[in-house]
C-alpha cells in the first residue's frame, strides 16, 4: 500500500509540473506578470538562511542522500530483495518532488522573456562589419582595464583569492537593482564548491542550486574568469535561466562593480566571447584586433587555454551532451551554443548603451 500510495504522489507532483510549464507556454503574459519577481523573492528568503553557513549545503544533502541510497538499498538485498519496488517508489517520489520544486521556484524562467526584452534591447542579425566594431571596443575596453590588474613576470594576471573575491561578487548587482527591477534579487555570497575536482573534469566551473538558493562557483576557474563566472551564477539567482543571459549579466555585473578584478574580468570574457564569434565571420579582422590587445590579455588568453587543456576528454565531452540536452529541454534550442549568443546581447548593448569615447 505504501508503494502504491507514492506512485500517486509521484503522479501528482509530475502532473502538476507539467500544468505549469504548459501555463508557462500556454499563457505567457499572464504567468510571466508575477513569477519572475516571485522566483527573485522566493530565492532570496532561501538563500538568506543557506548562506549563514560557508559552505554548499547542497553537496552535503547529495552526498548524505547517496550515503542513505547505499545503505537503504543493502538493507533490501539483505531481505532478499522485499521491500525493493517500496524503495525503488521512494525514489521516484523524491526525484518528483525535487523536479516540482526546481520547476516551481525557478525553472520557469526558462521560458520568460530574455535578457535583451527586460533591459530594453533590441537584438537581430549583425554583419560582419557591426560585430568587428563591437569586438574593437571591447578589446579596448579590457586593454583599458588590464592594467589595472596585478601580473607575473610572464604577465598573467594575479588576483585576489576566493573568499575575497566571493563577498565583493554581488556588489555590481547591487548599482544595476537600482535601474533595473531584473537585478533585485539576492546578492549572498558565492561559496566553492567542494567537490571542485569532478566538476573540473566535467568542464563545469560553476553550478546555481535553486533550491537552496547557491551560487556555487568551482575554484579551479583560471583565475582571470573566476570573477566574471561568480556574477554569472549569481544571475542566475536573479531569475536569469539562459545561459547566454546569464554571461551577458556578469558583464554588466561586472563592469558596475568597483573593484578592478571584477572589470578586467568582465571586458575580458566579453571581448573573448566576441573575438570567437568574429573569428568564424571574418578571420583577418578578429587576428588584427587580437594583435592589438594589451599582451596581459593574450597572455591570459593562453593560460587559461593551457589550464583547461589537461581536463579535455570523453568525460567532458559526455558532461556537455548532458548539458545540451538539458538546455534544450527547457527550451533552449541551441544547447550548449547558446554560451556564444551572448555576442549578440553584447553588440546590442555597444549600439545601444554603450558609453562613447
Amino acid at each position: 500500500m505504501k508503494t502504491v500510495g507514492r506512485l500517486i504522489l509521484s503522479a501528482i507532483f509530475l502532473v502538476l509540473t507539467g500544468v505549469m510549464a504548459a501555463a508557462a507556454r500556454s499563457a505567457p503574459d499572464v504567468v510571466f506578470a508575477f513569477y519572475p519577481a516571485f522566483s527573485r523573492k522566493v530565492l532570496a528568503a532561501v538563500s538568506s538562511v543557506t548562506a549563514v553557513v560557508p559552505f554548499c549545503i547542497w553537496e552535503v544533502v547529495v552526498l548524505l542522500a547517496v550515503l542513505w541510497l547505499v545503505y537503504t538499498l543493502v538493507r533490501v538485498f539483505r531481505h532478499h530483495g522485499r521491500g525493493i519496488l517500496s524503495w525503488l517508489s521512494g525514489i521516484v517520489l523524491t526525484l518528483c518532488v525535487f523536479l516540482f520544486a526546481f520547476v516551481g521556484v525557478w525553472g520557469l524562467n526558462h521560458f520568460g522573456p530574455d535578457v535583451s526584452q527586460q533591459l530594453g534591447l533590441s537584438v537581430r542579425e549583425y554583419s560582419a562589419a557591426e560585430l568587428t566594431e563591437a569586438t574593437r571596443y571591447y578589446a579596448q575596453q579590457a586593454t583599458r582595464l588590464a592594467s589595472g590588474v596585478r601580473r607575473d613576470e610572464k604577465q598573467v594576471g594575479q588576483f585576489s583569492d576566493f573568499s575575497t573575491l566571493a563577498k565583493q561578487a554581488g556588489k555590481g548587482y547591487e548599482t544595476l537593482g537600482q535601474e533595473y527591477a531584473l537585478f533585485t534579487g539576492s546578492t549572498d555570497r558565492v561559496k566553492k564548491l567542494a567537490s571542485w575536482k569532478l566538476f573540473s573534469h566535467f568542464g563545469i566551473t560553476g553550478i546555481f542550486i535553486c533550491v537552496t538558493g547557491e551560487a556555487c562557483v568551482n575554484p579551479d576557474t583560471y583565475v582571470a574568469w573566476l570573477p566574471f563566472t561568480m556574477c554569472h551564477e549569481i544571475a542566475h539567482r536573479q531569475a536569469v535561466a539562459a545561459e547566454d543571459g546569464a554571461n551577458f549579466c556578469a558583464y554588466l555585473a561586472c563592469m558596475e562593480n568597483p573593484d578592478a578584478e571584477f572589470q578586467y574580468s568582465g571586458a575580458l570574457a566579453a571581448y573573448i566571447y566576441c573575438s570567437n564569434a568574429l573569428m568564424k565571420a571574418d578571420r583577418a579582422a578578429a587576428t588584427e584586433i587580437w594583435n592589438s590587445v594589451d599582451p596581459g590579455i593574450r597572455a591570459d588568453a593562453q593560460a587559461a587555454n593551457e589550464h583547461y587543456a589537461q581536463y579535455e576528454g570523453k568525460v567532458q565531452d559526455a558532461a556537455t551532451k548532458v548539458n545540451d540536452a538539458y538546455l534544450k529541454a527547457f527550451s533552449e534550442e541551441t544547447g550548449v551554443q547558446s554560451y556564444g549568443e551572448v555576442a549578440d546581447l553584447l553588440i546590442a548593448w555597444y549600439q545601444q548603451k554603450a558609453p562613447r569615447t
